[in-house]
């Protein structure tokens, strides 16, 4: 589990109070810029049986002042420097360069010549589009075949065109907003660079945390138990969808589970004609027409798993208050949700480029566990947020949500609500990972198939 930061300079700025100088951050940064493109170089040479060839882009800030503290510390390397008013940090690391005889490329260069292209051309201060000189730069460095590592955040991240980064280079600490879905294709591997102390330090007060494989638990079955110990989960939802939920939690560690309705695609799901107090964890949603169960006294007293059609009511929203209660809606549900909330209309754009804000937002106001998925799925409930970025595109077919929504109740029944989302969504993901075949052959009977080999 790796800590999330909203506001960089934020943490600059207390490990500088606290005694770490800037010029001290910055040669910590570039050292670890340094590092990494070595190590990258030397799998390059080792591949092609040639030295890899090595150009800086650099702006005029801070940003490009790491560069040039790690293009000092590399062999076979250029700085090509783009138009933009020096800061002070930037002119003394250059000096420092010319003093030892280094000349930057004068003109620009063609792109297809290097084999690895660090952007250091703007980092976190930008926050509108870059001129159409830079623009212009950006699109030919990205139909360049060179390996492409951003320092610290791709320029122009958010806008047309980005530096499209194989490797992202955060310094100090992973920002959100690398994070969000519209970041997804664009940032590439995520590092952290050390600055000169432990990341704890760095980020003492982080409150959002992106998940990472080794974080996964699992139910833990008993050698001598029953299937009592493991609960029962009664699904609410249409034959099909719900009976993709409901095999999902029997093979995630549910120990009996009930569809209610008439019958199931399987004969390992037993079938129910009403709700009774067997249940351990409701799970409900899924193509379900008749919703008139949020409104029963049983729905009250069960944890709930409430997925789909579930956000289409405003029955819903006594049940958001609760904090027995996982929500798990995709983003146009999230919108309808957000508009029973709030009254506010939520275009899908909006949520699309500020993910974190609005489930923030969200989780102020009420107790539930809110799952907002999507291509890095965000899990937050009050004050606590995590993200998941392991899942792929092998994972956009219906049903899909289905089988996340059993996975969740199978494991409220032993784990409390947060914590059973976080494993949840986190094996989901993984499964998709694993899956070595063609992403378009992946489906949701193949999802609940993975399950056995986490």
């Amino acid at each position: 589990m790796k800590a999330l930061c909203k506001n960089s300079k934020e943490l600059d700025l207390k490990a500088i109070q606290k005694g770490l100088d800037e010029l001290m951050l910055m040669e910590n940064a570039g050292a670890s810029l340094a590092r990494l493109v070595k190590k990258e170089a030397k799998k390059l040479g080792q591949k092609n049986g040639k030295r890899a060839k090595i150009l800086f882009l650099l702006g005029g800030g801070n940003n490009a002042a790491d560069g040039l503290v790690a293009l000092r510390q590399l062999k076979n390397s250029y700085g090509f420097k783009l138009a933009f008013k020096e800061n002070e940090n930037f002119k003394k690391q250059e000096q420092i360069l010319k003093n030892y005889g280094f000349k930057f490329l004068e003109k620009e260069p063609n792109f297809n010549d290097f084999h690895i292209i660090i952007d250091c051309i703007f980092g976190t201060g930008l926050n509108r589009k870059v001129d159409e000189k830079t623009a212009e730069i950006l699109k030919k460095v990205n139909k360049s075949k060179a390996l492409k590592i951003a320092c610290d955040m791709p320029t122009n991240l958010g806008f047309k065109p980005c530096f499209r980064a194989d490797i992202t280079l955060c310094m100090g600490s992973l920002k959100e907003s690398l994070l969000e879905d519209f970041a997804k294709e664009k940032v590439g591997r995520l590092k952290v660079a050390k600055l000169g102390l432990r990341t704890r330090y760095f980020n003492e007060k982080a409150s959002s945390f992106l998940l990472e494989k080794k974080d996964l638990r699992l139910i833990k079955r008993k050698k001598v138990s029953n299937k009592g110990d493991y609960g029962h989960i009664f699904v609410l939802g249409s034959k099909s969808a719900g009976s993709l939920a409901a095999m999902a939690a029997l093979n995630f560690g549910a120990g009996l589970v009930s569809l209610l309705g008439k019958e199931s695609f399987s004969p390992l799901i037993m079938c129910k004609e009403v709700l009774d107090e067997r249940a351990s964890v409701l799970c409900a949603g899924m193509g379900l027409k008749d919703l008139s169960f949020l409104k029963d006294e049983l729905a009250f007293k069960k944890p709930l798993v409430l997925d789909a059609e579930c956000f289409l009511s405003k029955d819903i929203l006594p049940h958001l208050n609760r904090s027995d209660v996982v929500i798990t809606p995709h983003p146009k549900e999230f919108t309808r949700l957000y508009k029973l909330c709030f009254d506010e209309d939520l275009s899908l754009d909006e949520l699309f480029k500020k993910r974190f804000f609005y489930a923030r937002n969200f989780a102020k106001h009420y107790e539930c566990v809110l799952v907002l998925k999507g291509a890095n799925s965000i899990i937050t409930q009050k004050d606590k947020l995590f993200v998941i970025n392991l899942g792929n595109e092998a994972l956009a077919k219906g049903g899909s949500g289905d089988v996340l929504a059993g996975m969740i109740a199978a494991l409220m029944f032993k784990f409390k609500p947060l914590k059973a989302a976080k494993n949840a969504v986190l094996a989901h993901a993984l499964v998709a990972r694993k899956y070595k075949f063609n992403k378009n052959s992946f489906d949701a009977l193949k999802l609940i198939k993975g399950l056995k080999c986490l």
